[in-house]
C-alpha cells in the first residue's frame, strides 16, 4: 500500500517494481502529492555540489531585485528531487536518458511539490530489451506546472520459453 500522500491508479503497480517489459502498460500512472518541500538547505547544498552559485539561487539581495521576488531553486535540483520521488527503481530497467526537459515556472524556497509519472509509450527495442517512455510532471500546491520531461528507460524482456 502506498505511503500517505501517495496516489496511484487502481490497476497500476507500486512505485518500485520488478517487472519485465511485457508487464508494463501504457497509461499506468503513479503520483506523489505534496511530497517534498524545497528548503534553503536543499538549495545551498545543491549549489555546493553542482558549483552553480548563480545569484538567483544564493543571493537574497540579487533575487529580491529580480522578477522572482526571492531566491529560486535550481531547476536541476527540482528535477533531481522529483526523479527520486517517482522513478521506478525496477532492477530490470535502466535509464536511457531524458527528452523535452523544461522548467516551466520558478520554484521558490518553501515550495511544496507533487510529482506524477505516466507510461506514455512502450515499444520493442531489441531481442533483449523494450523501451518505455514515462512523462513526468511536477506541480506545486496550487496545481501550477513547474517541470515537465520524458524519461526514457530500457527494460529487460521476459525470457523466451
Amino acid at each position: 500500500m502506498p505511503r500517505p500522500g501517495y496516489r496511484q491508479d487502481m490497476d497500476a503497480p507500486d512505485k518500485d517494481t520488478d517487472r519485465y517489459f511485457e508487464a508494463i502498460e501504457e497509461g499506468e500512472t503513479y503520483e506523489v502529492v505534496d511530497a517534498r518541500t524545497i528548503t534553503e538547505a536543499d538549495v545551498t547544498n545543491f549549489a555546493g555540489v553542482s558549483g552553480d552559485f548563480h545569484p538567483l539561487h544564493v543571493s537574497t539581495a540579487a533575487a529580491a531585485d529580480s522578477d522572482f521576488a526571492g531566491r529560486i531553486a535550481h531547476g536541476n535540483l527540482v528535477f533531481s528531487v522529483a526523479e527520486a520521488l517517482i522513478a521506478d527503481m525496477n532492477p530490470k530497467s535502466f535509464s536511457y536518458g531524458y527528452d523535452s526537459l523544461r522548467f516551466t515556472a520558478p520554484v521558490t524556497i518553501g515550495t511544496t511539490i507533487s510529482a506524477r509519472r505516466e507510461v506514455i509509450e512502450t515499444e520493442e527495442y531489441s531481442d533483449d530489451l523494450g523501451r518505455v517512455v514515462y512523462e513526468y510532471e511536477v506541480t506545486d500546491t496550487d496545481g501550477e506546472t513547474l517541470l515537465v520531461c520524458e524519461h526514457i528507460t530500457l527494460v529487460e524482456r521476459a525470457p523466451s520459453e
